[in-house]
């Protein structure tokens, strides 16, 4: 029963969020060079909920997607920063958290303990290059650039 709770709880909530901060670390590089966002989703499918730019979509557990109006106004070097804007994001968040509550790998002490996990096996698994329903990862949208 602890297993089943757990993995409701992470799929819930540390997925979304940690799907939330690797959003915003791309949303950063754009705004840094003067892009344009026109959405910040969490999740796919239809919508949950929406103001202005942001949304929740219903399966909001299952990543997400920022989009720039402004894509082609940006540098080869300043997309590399944006692509890798996500995954810098959730390993600078992973490491902060690693440090502050002296976390060992494969020991789960509480759900910090899985949001930094999960954190550091999501950079990972963003660098790889494949396509998904969703779309491209960063891995191989970094690939496509070079």
């Amino acid at each position: 029963m602890d297993f089943l709770l757990n993995f409701i709880i992470i799929a819930l909530f540390i997925f979304p969020f940690i799907a939330f901060i690797h959003e915003a670390g791309h949303a950063f590089f754009i705004k840094v060079f003067g892009g344009e966002i026109n959405e910040f989703a969490i999740g796919s499918g239809d919508v949950l909920w929406g103001k202005n730019a942001f949304r929740i979509n219903k399966a909001y557990f299952a990543g997400g997607r920022v989009i720039t109006v402004t894509d082609d106004l940006f540098s080869k070097n300043q997309k590399v920063f944006i692509i890798l804007g996500g995954v810098l994001f959730n390993l600078f968040s992973a490491l902060a958290l690693d440090l502050y509550t002296g976390y060992s790998f494969f020991v789960f002490r509480n759900y910090l303990d899985s949001f930094v996990f999960v954190s550091y096996i999501n950079v990972f698994i963003n660098l790889l290059p494949f396509t998904t329903i969703n779309g491209k990862s960063d891995g191989k949208k970094l690939a496509e650039l070079f």
